[in-house]
């Protein structure tokens, strides 16, 4: 064989071979993925990846944050409900624990003294009202402040006016009405008087030795000094009757709301409304709250005001609380413990 076959036998079978400087023949190569992309477009979608991952991180805490919101509004919720609930039995339990308190009282006292029935109560009271006799007095009625020879001139006096006013007079039993550790059995007296409610209560309570007599004080609704003493010629002080509601009239040396508590007090068988003030803190303002602890709005009680430097000529400071009603207990109820 020529050595020139053999060179071009050679030559044929390194198709291959390639000259120096010349681009390398890799063959067919099987494509990646993102290949071709441009730079910016593969960025993009890994930021997208990241994105996606912060959003769901940050779902997450938004539902913890409202959760935890869900679960204190939910607490609070509880909490006011249990406070209303808490309100609204509160004055029941009052009711009842005076109420006890007057069973207690009344179970001790009428072991003694049994109480009288409804006729009774009026036959008593009509025979009292008919006393004209000095001597007579203290066996129907206990006098209090005044004197035999007063309740009998008071009791003309009424008769007279009643006569002359031509209106009956009609009685309601109102039974039991304990207060300032006395047994009390009363009878409302109602009729007219120059076209207006006329009432007249009379409260009857045992003596010593168990006879039921009518508080003459709390029949005339006494004031010492009298309603015209104080209102007309400026008494410094009075012991009075009244009706009192709260109130929430704070002027003058009264403005401060946050020492006083305010209550209009008006005036049996007079127009006159006057305000007076119980200083917080004071035995005065614990009794005049006992005494609207049971629930009723208006009240009777029996105080003592005096005028204070700088009021109003009808507003007053309550100095003492003598009793809850209008009958004088043996113990002032100021000074009775709580």
């Amino acid at each position: 064989m020529k050595s020139e076959d053999i060179k071009r036998s050679v030559r044929v079978g390194r198709q291959d071979r390639r000259a120096a400087g010349d681009a390398p023949n890799l063959g067919k190569l099987a494509r990646t993925r993102d290949v071709g992309l441009h730079l910016s477009t593969r960025r993009h979608i890994h930021q997208s990846h990241g994105e996606g991952r912060s959003r769901s991180s940050m779902g997450g805490g938004r539902r913890r944050v409202i959760q935890a919101w869900l679960f204190l509004l939910g607490a609070a919720a509880f909490v006011m409900i249990g406070y209303f609930i808490w309100q609204w039995r509160l004055p029941k339990t009052r009711l009842q624990e005076n109420a006890r308190t007057a069973t207690e009282l009344r179970s001790q006292v009428t072991s003694k003294f049994p109480s009288p029935t409804e006729a009774e109560a009026n036959s008593l009271v009509n025979q009292a009202l008919a006393v004209r006799e000095v001597e007579k007095v203290t066996q129907y009625f206990r006098i209090g402040s005044a004197t035999p020879q007063a309740v009998v001139d008071f009791l003309k006096a009424e008769d007279a006016s009643a006569k002359e006013e031509n209106n009956p007079t009609h009685h309601r039993w109102l039974a039991s009405m304990d207060a300032n550790g006395l047994l009390l059995e009363s009878v409302m007296l109602s009729t007219q008087r120059q076209g207006k409610p006329h009432n007249r209560l009379a409260m009857l309570t045992p003596d010593a030795a168990g006879k039921w007599q009518i508080d003459f004080d709390a029949f005339a609704h006494t004031a010492t000094p009298s309603w015209h003493e104080l209102l007309e010629n400026n008494a410094p002080s009075a012991q009075v009757r009244v009706f009192a509601i709260a109130d929430n009239y704070y002027n003058g040396p009264f403005r401060d709301e946050s020492q006083w508590l305010c209550y209009n007090i008006s005036i049996p068988d007079r127009d006159d409304a006057l305000m007076a003030y119980a200083k917080i803190g004071s035995p005065q303002a614990a009794a005049m709250k006992a005494i609207f602890s049971s629930g009723r709005r208006v009240l009777r009680a029996t105080l003592e005001i005096r005028r204070v430097e700088g009021g109003e000529p009808r507003q007053f400071q309550i100095s003492r609380v003598l009793a809850e009603d209008w009958v004088m207990g043996p113990t002032l109820f100021d000074e009775r413990p709580r």
